[in-house]
């Protein structure tokens, strides 16, 4: 798959609401509010892998830099992958990381490649998810989905104190498998 330019992916005033339980449809619901990792529990449903789409040190949405707590216009490594179930994309991810977050052992994290950065995450030390946020976003200029609205959560996550965002949107595939 020949690299994007996601900036297309997500509408840019999509609107992140604290995470309430209970006001997703079914199939999403467990999904959503799963604190375990994502990389983990797609791993038990079949051949899981990650394949890059964009990686760049920018600065990240005003929003996204207000959560992390940067200032204007601070460069972060922003990261958006597709994980695969078998041939399938099932989730659309983008991370953002401080260049902060990104020293000592935490290093690691800004060279994920084709690796999962939720394996990396909940590594021990396993990274804390402080706080929950989900929205229903229009992703429809993914090439190869045909998914123009789908579910996601995005996470504040503490890995060795140093805050990252990662946001998932779970695509209509995951749940239409076989």
């Amino acid at each position: 798959m020949k690299p994007v330019n996601p900036a297309t992916f997500l509408h840019p005033t999509l609107r992140w609401r604290p995470l309430v339980r209970g006001n997703y449809p079914p199939e999403i619901a467990d999904w959503i509010a799963d604190n375990g990792s994502l990389t983990q529990r797609l791993q038990r449903l079949g051949r899981f892998h990650v394949i890059p789409q964009r990686q760049i040190i920018a600065p990240p949405r005003a929003e996204e830099a207000r959560l992390l707590g940067l200032a204007p216009r601070r460069a972060a490594l922003i990261r958006e992958v597709l994980l695969y179930l078998d041939d399938t994309p099932v989730v659309f991810a983008r991370s953002v990381l401080p260049l902060a977050s990104l020293r000592g052992r935490n290093r690691i994290l800004g060279h994920m490649a084709r690796r999962s950065l939720g394996a990396e995450l909940f590594k021990a030390p396993r990274a804390q998810r402080e706080r929950v946020w989900t929205a229903n976003a229009n992703i429809s200029e993914i090439p190869a989905i045909d998914a123009p609205q789908c579910f996601g959560r995005q996470s504040l996550f503490r890995k060795r104190g140093k805050p990252l965002l990662v946001a998932e949107f779970f695509l209509p595939a995951l749940f239409n498998r076989d």
